[in-house]
């Protein structure tokens, strides 16, 4: 074999070597919470954190559809979410509202009006708008390279996040663009509820996150202080049964 033959035969194990690489995020806040997002080709699974409680499920998603799944492994059940969730959440909160608004007309004029502004019922709000702006600035974190990038809602900065792009973390483009594709389907759907406007959409507007074009190394939440790095990744061959539901679990309609 010819030193450029062997040179081509390298280069084309390295490519093959690349596409097919898959890849385990870890991430870790301030307050010691910990989550782990996998990616394996198109398919991709992300931790869903009960906030106190730890793990409960995960999501499924394939980029090549753009599904999304939410196993629940406490009740062993699955259900697709998708726009028919949001808009079932929507009717949901709609209602919830109507039934309290009849319930504080009992009230007397003073205590109604307290309880309306207690509740956010007193002004009806428009379109949530959430986007991100590069600031220009760069920063290392945990020796790697990332550019700061600024969340904003309805005008005021949330969240600074630092992001990487797949040659400082050693991802393959595949994998890369998995990841892009989930955080943009996760995207779309809360969008959906954003441009209703509302109330559902004042609670979801400051904990939404945007497509980074990237992953985050660092997302600091400047209401809270809370911050979120990644504590670790790895490149190692992850099993098929990590991006499957169960047999036994049982799919359950959103409501």
């Amino acid at each position: 074999m010819t030193a450029r033959l062997t040179l081509l035969f390298a280069l084309v194990l390295l490519q093959s070597a690349a596409v097919q690489a898959d890849a385990l995020l870890r991430f870790v806040d301030s307050e010691g919470e910990q989550s782990e997002i996998l990616v394996k080709g198109p398919y991709a699974r992300m931790d869903m954190v009960n906030g106190g409680g730890g793990g409960t499920g995960f999501m499924l998603f394939n980029a090549g559809d753009r599904s999304l799944y939410i196993v629940d492994q406490t009740n062993r059940s699955y259900m697709r979410f998708d726009e028919r969730v949001i808009d079932a959440q929507m009717q949901a909160m709609e209602q919830m509202i109507a039934d309290l608004r009849a319930q504080i007309q009992q009230l007397p004029a003073e205590a109604r009006a307290e309880m309306e502004a207690q509740l956010g019922l007193g002004v009806e709000t428009g379109p949530v708008e959430v986007e991100t702006r590069a600031t220009g600035r760069e920063q290392e974190i945990g020796g790697l390279r990332c550019e700061q990038k600024e969340i904003i809602v309805d005008g005021r900065v949330q969240h600074v996040a630092c992001v990487a792009g797949p040659g400082e973390l050693g991802l393959s483009l595949r994998d890369f663009d998995t990841l892009n594709a989930l955080m943009g389907r996760l995207f779309d759907l809360s969008r959906r509820a954003l441009d209703a406007g509302g109330p559902m959409a004042q609670a979801m507007g400051s904990s939404v996150m945007p497509p980074l074009d990237g992953v985050p190394l660092e997302v600091r939440d400047l209401r809270d202080g809370v911050s979120t790095r990644l504590a670790g990744i790895s490149t190692d061959t992850l099993s098929p049964e990590f991006f499957r539901i169960p047999p036994n679990y049982r799919e359950q309609e959103p409501f």
